[in-house]
């Protein structure tokens, strides 16, 4: 195993540090870092410095540092101080990580993929090499960040998303256009319904990312086998979804809406490390072919029926309706709940791709 970025070349001087960082020294071992820490002040980085698990918490909570140095009290997998700088890191922003050691083979032990930016420094280092290694770290994090807004880019420019193999943001937005105009032409209904994975960060704080990638990939099967050759579904973000079904009434898009809803909560994501029971929370606006509207109008609207079904207690069904507290058809939640699973048990519905 290579560490990730200790033996990559400086482009930048210690004596060059980035505006408004912050660095924060966590001594849990309480060792004489002294010079370490006057060294990188020196260097012009401002420095924060923690020496118990309390007083880290509540520095982490005051604000995310740019690059933590940690001195740890026990450096083994699964402690307590690298869960704490694993909760630090976003894809969007990761948070690299200098660990303090004595032996860089402690390094191996605990290598984990969810600290993307990890590298080392022996205790007995100078204050200029500590300052040295920060501003790689910086310089590392500010290249990953650079490559995953370009991988962005490049992912909205094509038309299916690469871990779902459903349609692209950026491609569905085209389709919408496209569908709205027709339905509008022909005054003909057209349903949108946008779904969202329930407690999707938790999923990921307490397992990893690969296995979120894994809840996505199912979810997104669920949603293909659930709708028909003429609907388009997408992913529309992390953790959200949207299904377009043309000709589609209110009341037949809450039936398949029940439908995906129940068959993804009476299914289990596992794989080797961890196993999930997932539920989605699901939000519908129908346009009937004839009211004056756009298509930002449907997903507005589509996205408020979503919020009403989190508040309502998640893993449910909202139809929107200018009425607040009205759901499909002029029922409450509960009612819907029920009529769903009726359609369920009873009667597969012929706007399922595969009925029941």
């Amino acid at each position: 195993m290579s560490v990730p970025f200790a033996s990559v070349a400086v482009e930048q001087g210690p004596d060059q540090p980035p505006e408004r960082c912050r660095i924060l020294v966590l001594n849990h071992h309480r060792d004489a870092l002294g010079e370490l820490v006057e060294g990188l002040r020196r260097s012009g980085f401002p420095v924060d410095v923690a020496e118990s698990l309390a007083e880290t918490e509540v520095r982490l909570d005051d604000a995310p540092p740019d690059v933590t140095i940690l001195n740890p009290l026990v450096l083994e997998p699964g402690c307590v101080e690298l869960e704490l700088i694993e909760r630090l890191q976003l894809r969007s922003r990761p948070v690299p990580v200098i660990l303090l050691v004595d032996d860089p083979e402690a390094v191996r032990r605990v290598f984990s993929p969810r600290l993307p930016l990890c590298d080392f420094l022996l205790k007995s280092a100078a204050g200029n090499e500590a300052a040295q290694r920060v501003q790689l770290a910086l310089h590392t994090r500010d290249r990953f960040l650079a490559l995953h807004e370009r991988a962005r880019e490049l992912e909205g420019q094509v038309s299916v998303d690469f871990k779902t193999d459903l349609l692209s943001e950026r491609y569905f937005r085209r389709v919408l256009e496209l569908e709205f105009k027709r339905a509008r032409r022909h005054r003909t209904p057209l349903s949108l319904l946008l779904l969202d994975v329930d407690d999707f960060k938790s999923i990921n704080d307490r397992a990893d990312y690969a296995f979120g990638d894994e809840v996505l990939r199912q979810v997104a099967t669920n949603l293909k086998r659930n709708i028909r050759e003429t609907d388009f579904a997408a992913r529309f973000g992390g953790d959200e979804f949207v299904l377009l079904l043309p000709h589609t009434t209110p009341a037949e898009a809450v039936q398949t809406a029940m439908r995906i809803r129940s068959r993804v909560a009476r299914s289990e994501v596992a794989n080797e490390r961890y196993t999930r029971t997932v539920t989605l929370s699901i939000g519908i606006d129908t346009f009937d072919g004839r009211r004056d509207a756009t298509p930002e109008d449907l997903k507005r609207r589509a996205n408020m029926a979503l919020q009403q079904a989190k508040r309502r207690g998640k893993n449910q069904v909202w139809l929107y309706s200018d009425e607040p507290a009205t759901g499909a058809d002029g029922r409450g939640p509960d009612q819907m709940e029920d009529a769903g699973r009726e359609r369920d048990r009873d009667d597969p519905p012929s706007h399922s791709a595969e009925g029941g």
